[in-house]
């Protein structure tokens, strides 16, 4: 039984990783900020929440400069 009540947790979690990367607001992150930083978040997982924010925060800007980038480039190529 243990399992499954493990399995339910890690689901929880990796829902709430696809839920940062794909909130489009900033209020969404926020809550899900607190999510990861929760005494529920604790019970769930041994896991490490500022780290998994830590490195939610780093792809998302990694996006952001990837696109900025990118317009970047297409702007030089236009002159």
């Amino acid at each position: 039984m243990v399992n499954g009540y493990t399995e339910l947790a890690n689901a929880i979690i990796i829902q709430a990783v696809k839920d940062y990367r794909r909130a489009s607001s900033p209020q969404m992150r926020r809550e899900i900020k607190r999510f990861f930083l929760s005494d529920w978040f604790m019970v769930l997982t041994d896991a490490d929440g500022k780290r998994i924010l830590e490195k939610l925060e780093q792809e998302r800007g990694a996006k952001k400069y990837g696109k900025r980038r990118k317009n970047t480039v297409n702007a030089t190529r236009r002159n």
